[in-house]
């Protein structure tokens, strides 16, 4: 008598996940990978065990080990097994699913993005008048307005106790920058 045995494999359907977006491309050598959220989900942070990547039509599930948010559309992710940058090189462009009660709270909406603040005027409490933003670095737990001052970029926190007033109409705002920091930039 010969032995007979008998496997029954439970595929993950993709109708029971959520598509959060795609793999974009990696970040730095270790395997780290910047997924690229789909704009219904910017603002969100995922915090999942599991992503699972569309690998030539069939989703595979992969082990978050890091996950970190670089701005409101774009996470950083260190998966089990995808430890080198030539490895994230090959899932690259995939898309991204995840188990929908991992999605966490939808995001609280503001009256205005951090990024309608480009080309508003500052002035500083101590130095005065600093000029236009420039652009905004919506760097995580961190977001900053760049401005040119004397020729040279300065860079100040968005941050609620150095900001004294913004005047939406008028498109000006008014800052308390910490001690020395604009100085900083200017030796």
């Amino acid at each position: 008598m010969g032995f007979f045995c008998t496997f029954t494999f439970n595929m993950i359907e993709k109708s029971k996940l959520l598509k959060i977006g795609s793999l974009a491309k990696p970040h730095g050598v270790t395997g780290e990978m910047l997924i690229r959220l789909l704009p219904e989900w910017h603002g969100y942070e995922p915090d999942p065990d599991f992503l699972f990547i569309d690998l030539q039509g069939g989703l595979v599930p992969f082990e978050v080990h890091a996950i970190r948010y670089r701005n409101d559309q774009d996470l950083l992710v260190i998966l089990d097994t995808i430890s080198t940058e030539e490895k994230a090189r090959r899932v690259q462009s995939a898309d991204v699913y995840i188990d929908p009660e991992e999605l966490g709270q939808e995001p609280a909406h503001t009256e205005f993005s951090i990024h309608q603040l480009v080309g508003f005027e500052v002035t500083d409490k101590n130095m005065g008048a600093l000029g236009p933003i420039r652009s905004v670095a919506d760097i995580q737990n961190n977001p900053l307005i760049e401005l040119f001052y004397k020729e040279r970029e300065i860079l100040v926190p968005i941050h609620s106790e150095f900001i004294v007033r913004i005047d939406m109409e008028k498109r000006q705002m008014d800052i308390d920058a910490p001690a020395g920091l604009i100085e900083l930039y200017l030796e």
